[in-house]
């Protein structure tokens, strides 16, 4: 439908650009806090609700419950097992090796579970609601669930690399990072974020995912950090690829209850 695919490029358009504005801007001006760019994240899920508001599309249809227990398990289990997969052949490879002794008090320092409260906040209004509570179901409505995601995955990264490129993210790789490993890692991860939300009916097991997959990989990072940090992301990213074949496959020839869904698994 001709409407629907001029509003997801509005949409899109509303996030990326003042994304980028906001993120030079900041950059210009040395806005070096990290409230600053965590003020970023809010942008998806704010323009999201702007534009639900004003055509009136309402919020039902978001998934404001639980959803089934195994779902739950499965959002845990997804992050847990790309990393128990990818970080020993990092390891073996030399691309990753356990950090000295020394580094324990600056982990302790983090608060884990001030960064997990902080995470699912930013995630859920910043992140879930926008890209899976608004963007997902439309493209995939009008592109088919292949297109649908890898356009999702596409806007997801191109949204993260302004943030990332402003912020200097990546220090040691100040373009590849944000312009080819960010979005390279968004359309990876958009399948199995998408199969929870589909399978669960449900906007907080994703956003749960999202908050403790950041969360698991960044002690991980600090206890074994990568000594080739291009070839470890590389590692990690053929994991998430194969997961997201299952998961795709599953997607695709187990459609679910939704009528949505059986119509577009092409």
């Amino acid at each position: 439908m001709k409407h629907e695919r001029t509003e997801l490029l509005l949409y899109s358009l509303a996030v990326v650009v003042p994304t980028t504005l906001l993120a030079a801007c900041f950059s210009l001006l040395q806005v070096t806090n990290n409230w600053a760019v965590n003020a970023l994240m809010f942008l998806p899920g704010l323009v999201a609700a702007a534009f639900r508001l004003k055509l009136r599309q309402g919020f039902k249809s978001i998934g404001w419950g639980m959803g089934p227990p195994i779902y739950w398990l499965y959002a845990i289990l997804l992050p847990v097992v790309a990393l128990l997969i990818s970080l020993p052949i990092s390891i073996a490879l030399g691309y990753a090796a356990k950090a000295p002794a020394s580094s324990a008090s600056g982990i302790a320092a983090l608060a884990p579970s001030k960064i997990l409260l902080s995470a699912a906040l930013y995630t859920l209004i910043g992140e879930e609601f926008g890209w899976r509570g608004y963007a997902q179901e439309k493209l995939i409505r009008e592109f088919g669930l292949l297109a649908g995601l890898l356009l999702l995955g596409i806007l997801w990264g191109i949204w993260h690399t302004p943030i990332f490129y402003f912020s200097g993210a990546f220090p040691e790789h100040p373009i590849v990072g944000p312009f080819v490993m960010t979005p390279i890692d968004n359309i990876l991860a958009v399948v199995p974020m998408a199969w929870l939300y589909i399978r669960s009916r449900s906007i907080w097991v994703p956003t749960f995912t999202h908050a403790f997959a950041d969360i698991l990989w960044g002690f991980s990072g600090l206890l074994f950090p990568p000594n080739q940090e291009i070839h470890s992301w590389a590692v990690l990213q053929a994991t998430q690829l194969v997961l997201s074949f299952i998961l795709f496959m599953d997607l695709k020839f187990r459609p679910g209850q939704s009528a949505l869904y059986k119509q577009h698994t092409g």
